[in-house]
């Protein structure tokens, strides 16, 4: 019985929701096993404004300290 879900006394409106939610985690747990074949761990970097254009070098950076 692996891959049934009993809705009997649920509303049309709740089996939807429960609908939407299960492919949700299906998504979110195929994408989770592409990552680890893939051997991919999104980094984030912290990003801050600036209106520095170009490149600086760590001197340029910490000089005014």
């Amino acid at each position: 019985m692996a891959g049934v879900i009993d809705v009997r006394d649920l509303t049309e409106e709740e089996i939807k929701l429960l609908q939407d939610l299960v492919e949700c985690l299906r998504a979110k747990a195929k994408k989770r096993t592409g990552d680890e074949k893939q051997g991919v761990e999104e980094v984030v970097f912290a990003a801050h404004p600036s209106d520095v254009i170009g490149g600086l070098t760590r001197k340029e950076i910490y000089e005014h300290l």
